[in-house]
């Protein structure tokens, strides 16, 4: 099973959409936003180093939280093929 899982997630990876929902752009861009000003404060307050692993924690959260999802849709499709 895992290495099914591997491939199918590298498939999945590989072909992902990244587009956001109409209706959450807006907001996505304003976090955006409001992320880089903040990682800007920081760097010119002498918070560089602290500020960028903070910024890399929140992209491993991130992408951990995609594969979960991935892996709910995995195991949602498996269980619906099953029925």
């Amino acid at each position: 099973m895992d290495s099914l899982f591997e491939a199918l997630y590298a498939y999945a990876m590989a072909n992902r959409c990244d587009a956001y929902l109409v209706e959450d752009e807006e907001e996505r861009q304003k976090t955006e936003d409001m992320v880089s000003h903040a990682m800007e404060e920081l760097t010119a307050k002498g918070c560089g180093n602290p500020a960028q692993r903070v910024a890399e924690g929140l992209s491993t959260l991130y992408e951990l939280g995609q594969r979960s999802l991935f892996r709910a849709g995995l195991a949602i499709g498996m269980e619906l093929n099953r029925l």
